[in-house]
C-alpha cells in the first residue's frame, strides 16, 4: 500500500483511546413483557382498590355511597363537556374543548355518548392518541353507557373555532 492510501484508511483497532474517552457500558435491568404486564396489572389493581375505598360511605362504613347519576341526557352532556375541558392540547396550553376541537357531544336517551372531534391538522403528533384519550375521559364520566368518538377532517379546524377564553389565554384578543 502506498502512503496516500494509508492516510485514507483509519484503523480504529490500532489507535490508543484513553480509558476516559472509551464508551461506558451501563447495565440496565431487563423486564420481560410478561413481567411488565404483571406490574401494570398490579398498578391498575392498586388504583381500583383505592377508588373503591374512596367510594365507601363515611356514615355506613359497609355500603358504597350512591353517586348521583345524571337525571337527563342534557345533564350528562354537561358533565361530559366538563370532563373534556380537563384534556389539554400538548402543544398549546388550552383545553381541547375551548380550542374548538370538539365539534359535538351528543347523548342518547340510553345515556350513550357520541363525540365528534377534529385536530388542528391531520399531521398533528397526537393524531393517533387523542381520540383514545377522549374516549377514556368520556367513558369515565359517571352515568355514561358507552362512547363513540369520531375523528373528522371536514370542516377543517381553524382559529375561528376557538372560544374567547382560548384566544385570551393565547394572547390573540
Amino acid at each position: 500500500m502506498t502512503d496516500e492510501i494509508k492516510r485514507d484508511v483509519l484503523d480504529v483497532a490500532a489507535t490508543d483511546v484513553p480509558p476516559e474517552n472509551q464508551p461506558k457500558r451501563i447495565e440496565r435491568p431487563m423486564v420481560s413483557p410478561q413481567e411488565g404486564a404483571y406490574f401494570l396489572d398490579k398498578f391498575l389493581d392498586q388504583n381500583a382498590d383505592s377508588e373503591s375505598v374512596d367510594s365507601v360511605s363515611e356514615s355506613d362504613g359497609d355500603a358504597p355511597a350512591e353517586k348521583a347519576l345524571p337525571a337527563s341526557p342534557e345533564e350528562l352532556q354537561g358533565n361530559i363537556v366538563s370532563a373534556l375541558q380537563e384534556i389539554y392540547d400538548p402543544e398549546i396550553p388550552v383545553n381541547i374543548y375551548e380550542l374548538g376541537l370538539i365539534y359535538s357531544v351528543d347523548v342518547a336517551e340510553d345515556f350513550s355518548a357520541h363525540v365528534t372531534m377534529t385536530l388542528t391538522t391531520p399531521h398533528c403528533p397526537v393524531a393517533e392518541s387523542m381520540p383514545g384519550e377522549v374516549e377514556l375521559k368520556v367513558s369515565s364520566v359517571e352515568g355514561v353507557n358507552g362512547v363513540q368518538v369520531d375523528l373528522v377532517w371536514e370542516p377543517p379546524w381553524d382559529m375561528s373555532k376557538m372560544s374567547d377564553e382560548a384566544r385570551l389565554e393565547l394572547g390573540l384578543l
